[in-house]
């Protein structure tokens, strides 16, 4: 699979594309476009005379819009005119809206004209997402051969169970001087004429599609200084009824505008670290290209190009991090998993009343049952974090008509924790998979081998992870304290009394006094998985540790065997389940770095705190557009060697709550705590030597807006300016 940095990644609402650097779509691992968990264009290469043009520059940093530009190589016309390399420039604009919109221009810097043919060829093989991330798969639809009608080329597939037919159509202005259909080996030998049967060829190592393409051909000739522009657009048969224009600079404006309106909505975050603006602007576009639209507001997607849908864990995290950001976001997310909450027990699914999703697909491999994510609800942390992002947003926003609106959910995601989260009665809540396609660790750490035994084996369930009792902690203190604001104290003084005596039970259970640290999960014997993990930060974000032991897990989450120096890794380098270059036992998340960030400063621990966001801070400034990216491996920094981080070869980015890390870390420098009933907005900054000045600007709070800078103090006390109106909201200095 290519590197991040030589790939572009073009997305807007639920259409995306993920092609070379150069554009062209020729067979990388996820490379294509996809609209609904479905590959609607799985090849598009570009030539000019049948050969391959040299990459000058390629640049997707507005995530919707790309620009590519080329320059010819060396070759001869049929005339016996020799064209010189770099004498033809030619610029593909690409954009997404509604499908993918390309614009092609061509200028000839020869002083004589240069007779040429482009093509472009394509193809579409129509599989579904799981199927191209490798998921087990007996049976297929059938592709079907492309139809050319001298304006319109049409893909066509019809699904395994002739239920559903879909097509990709591709227009082009000017038309097409020729128009050429290639049918794969397999197609040539089907005995049913028009279609493949079957579409797909298995062996023990791979798939391989075997789809027809179709190349088209404009034969032009370039007059010397002047351009000669080809459009085409390619979209899913499920949008093209949608009103659409086909104008591509009026598409771009249009697009424009929307992010303009999401700059204009969200708050303002600088400080007087160019690199540090830079993070920051790439973190909120970012968010924004992330963002899917619905009936109930924006929520995030999780990342691309793997799961560019609705994610419970991911969605929530995401939209806690970025309140101080867009609480909006919030708001959608929110509704969007109150809306697919779950009503019944459905083993297959994973799901019991009042649970909420994991994930939802929309491809063909789910709509037939083959996964069961319609949604799948395996997941034991969306539910209290649910909850969390609920009684946060309510600090910020404090809207009565949204409290109403979805109370019943929170309520009914506070049963499932009472009712159904813990399967063996313990006082803990616990996963255990019951789908045979479900995933095995529900937690974020959900690969298979991520909680081991000390001998190899997976903890055996029904499984108690640590982090998710924090999680259960801090959904049920928050919510009794916005209850009791709210008028019922009765339910808010039990909620108090579980979460008391929720702390005590998980400090006496999961803490190790011999290493001084806490354990991974229980296992159904309710023996500790002592391995040393991030997992315990996300507990100092909740507050569920003793105040008498949050030293130690300070101190041992900054020691040099988790603290690479780009940041806390997932797994203790000195573990024997170590692998630096593995999905969860020891890379390195930024989202697990910004939540452990913030359960520092909670404690009081500023510098430790300060020291985490430089090491993530100048890990991004080894990534391309200074985006950080799901995770990267987990070396050690070596200064002497002058090492930087080391990509995950099938890393989402961009990402969502890798995108909400910068958001959430300005906001931890600033230490802010909202008090929306007392219009009150507590600080407790403490800025780093690194970083003199932050601005927060159009900064939301409650139906009231604020702007306030920090300067850092020499004394150990940092310098606060409200500036502008600050609209009755008072500010109070830690």
């Amino acid at each position: 699979m290519p590197t991040l940095a030589q790939q572009l990644v073009l997305k807007e609402n639920e259409t995306f594309i993920v092609s070379r650097a150069d554009g062209n779509i020729i067979g990388g691992d996820a490379d294509g476009l996809y609209y609904h968990d479905t590959r609607y264009l799985s090849l598009l290469n570009f030539k000019l005379n049948g050969l391959d043009l040299e990459l000058l520059n390629s640049s997707g940093e507005q995530n919707f819009m790309g620009n590519l530009q080329f320059a010819n190589p060396y070759f001869v016309t049929e005339a016996g005119e020799q064209v010189k390399p770099q004498t033809l420039n030619i610029e593909r604009s690409r954009m997404i809206m509604g499908g993918l919109h390309e614009r092609i221009e061509i200028v000839n810097y020869n002083s004589f004209p240069v007779p040429a043919t482009i093509s472009l060829q394509a193809a579409a093989d129509f599989r579904d997402m799981f199927d191209v991330r490798g998921f087990s798969r007996t049976v297929w639809g059938t592709i079907e051969t492309p139809t050319w009608d001298g304006k319109t080329l049409t893909f066509s597939y019809l699904s395994s169970d002739e239920q559903k037919h879909l097509s990709s159509v591709l227009t082009a202005e000017p038309v097409p001087d020729q128009a050429e259909i290639s049918l794969p080996r397999r197609q040539i030998e089907a005995t049913q004429e028009g279609s493949i049967v079957p579409n797909l060829v298995n062996d023990a190592v791979q798939v391989e599609v075997n789809a027809p393409s179709a190349t088209l051909a404009w034969d032009i000739v370039l007059q010397p200084q002047q351009e000669y522009v080809i459009t085409f657009q390619v979209r899913p048969s499920e949008l093209v009824n949608e009103q659409q224009d086909d104008d591509f600079n009026r598409n771009v404006d249009a697009l424009d505008q929307r992010y303009e309106q999401w700059t204009a909505e969200s708050s303002r975050m600088t400080t007087n670290d160019e690199l540090y603006n830079r993070l920051l602007y790439r973190s909120s576009t970012d968010l924004r290209v992330l963002m899917l639209d619905s009936e109930g507001g924006f929520f995030p997607a999780a990342g691309i190009p793997w799961y560019s849908c609705p994610f419970g864990r991911d969605s929530l995290i995401t939209a806690y991090q970025m309140l101080s950001l867009n609480p909006q976001v919030a708001v959608g997310t929110l509704r969007m998993l109150a809306r697919h909450q779950a009503t019944e027990v459905d083993d297959w699914r994973d799901a019991q009343p009042g649970k909420i999703l994991h994930e939802i697909r929309e491809g063909e491999m789910a709509r037939l049952k083959m996964v069961p994510h319609t949604p799948y609800y395996g997941t034991v942390d969306a539910t209290p974090l649910f909850i969390m992002l609920f009684c946060e947003m309510m600090n910020w926003i404090d809207d009565a008509a949204i409290y109403q609106e979805l109370l019943p959910n929170v309520m009914a995601a506070l049963s499932w924790i009472d009712e159904y989260g813990d399967l063996d009665g313990d006082g803990f809540v616990e996963y255990e998979r019951k789908s045979s396609k479900g995933i095995l660790n529900q937690v974020w750490k959900d690969s298979d081998d991520s909680t081991l035994m000390p001998d190899g084996q997976p903890a055996a369930s029904p499984v108690a992870a640590v982090e998710v009792q924090g999680y259960v902690y801090n959904a049920k203190l928050s919510l009794a304290n916005l209850l009791r604001r709210k008028g019922d104290a009765a339910t808010a003084e039990r909620l108090e009394r579980e979460a008391a005596e929720l702390k005590v039970r998980f400090n006496a259970a999961f803490w190790m006094p011999e290493v001084g640290y806490y354990a991974q999960a229980l296992d159904r014997e309710k023996r500790q998985v002592p391995a040393i993990t991030s997992n315990p930060g996300h507990c100092l974000l909740t507050g569920i540790i003793d105040d008498d032991k949050a030293a130690a897990v300070v101190k041992r989450l900054m020691a040099p065997d988790m603290a690479s120096g780009w940041g806390i890794r997932t797994l203790s380098s000195e573990s024997y389940h170590y692998n630096p270059m593995s999905y969860h036992r020891g890379s390195i998340w930024p989202h697990d770095n910004s939540l452990i960030a913030e359960g520092f400063k909670r404690y009081g621990f500023h510098q430790e705190a300060n020291d985490l966001i430089h090491q993530i801070f100048e890990a991004s400034l080894h990534f391309r557009y200074y985006r950080l990216p799901e995770l990267f491996c987990g070396f050690q920094r070596e200064g002497r060697f002058h090492s930087r981080p080391a990509e995950y070869p099938v890393s989402c980015s961009p990402q969502a709550w890798a995108a909400g890390t910068p958001i959430m870390m300005f906001q931890t420098l600033l230490g802010l705590q909202p008090e929306p009933t007392s219009r009150k907005l507590r600080l407790h900054p403490r800025l780093p030597t690194w970083l003199h000045r932050l601005k927060l600007g159009n900064l939301r709070l409650g139906n009231r807006r604020l702007d306030l800078s920090v300067e850092r103090g020499h004394d150990g006390h940092d310098a606060v300016e409200i500036r502008g109106q600050s609209q009755g909201i008072a500010v109070e200095i830690n």
